[in-house]
């Protein structure tokens, strides 16, 4: 089967799952939420669009760990992940194919959640110029890549309790390093990426402060040479797997 063809057939099963429609009504309604709460509250508007990023941050880890987990769960009840594993001569692009499907609604989700607000806000007060909110956008996206690809590992290999339970983790892992608890230690948490790189233009763009962040070099390279190899591995290992219930 062609991968284009392989790219249609997912699409059309996503249509039977909440998977497309979480990564639609999800940022739809913490838009707003957050927009209606804005509208009346006197709190800082410097303030206001640094806590909407910090919760976006901070709500991906779980939405991905259970979205990734609904894709696993379909697959397993199709039929013990027979389509998944057996119907393609190169295994690890049956993989591929959903992950780039997860990928493309991740960005589609960001895009809206993040853009939108801007286009929100801009009708309130005075946002941050649209450039913060574009590069906040590539931000929050890049970081997720790494968490598509570990968690739809762990809900392959293991379970869907797992990949939400360690997205809770993470979760609370980003809460507590956007404090003085990360310094030195946050590019080490991949989880924790997007919330450093997204508060450091946040402030650098509406505060006009440059934070001399001795970390930042690193968590940047780290991010990037870990998602890669993240990705790599993920497809290599699922190359040789034979699904969960022959490991048990």
């Amino acid at each position: 089967m062609k991968f284009k063809n392989l790219l249609i057939t997912d699409i059309m099963k996503l249509k039977s799952t909440p998977v497309l429609w979480l990564h639609l009504l999800v940022p739809v309604l913490g838009l707003m939420v957050f927009l209606s709460y804005y509208s009346v509250s006197p709190m800082d508007v410097f303030m206001k669009q640094k806590t909407y990023i910090t919760v976006m941050c901070v709500a991906f880890p779980i939405l991905i760990g259970v979205i990734t987990a609904m894709v696993a769960e379909a697959e397993d009840q199709a039929g013990n992940y027979r389509n998944l594993l057996n119907v393609y001569p190169v295994k690890w692009s049956a993989l591929m194919s959903k992950y780039l499907i997860l990928i493309v609604l991740g960005a589609l989700s960001t895009i809206i959640a993040v853009i939108g607000f801007y286009l929100g806000m801009s009708q309130m007060i005075t946002a941050l110029p649209i450039g913060t909110y574009f590069a906040l956008t590539g931000i929050l996206f890049g970081c997720s890549l790494f968490l598509y690809a570990f968690h739809l590992f762990l809900s392959l290999r293991f379970s869907k309790s797992v990949s939400v339970g360690i997205g809770i983790f993470e979760s609370l892992i980003v809460a507590l390093f956007r404090t003085g608890m990360g310094d030195g230690r946050w590019p080490y948490f991949p989880c924790a990426w997007s919330i450093r790189f997204a508060w450091t233009t946040i402030t650098q763009s509406g505060k006009g402060i440059m934070i001399a962040d001795p970390m930042m070099t690193l968590g940047i390279v780290l991010s990037m040479v870990v998602t890669i190899l993240a990705m790599v591995l993920l497809m290599v290992w699922f190359s040789s797997w034979e699904g969960r219930k022959s490991e048990e």
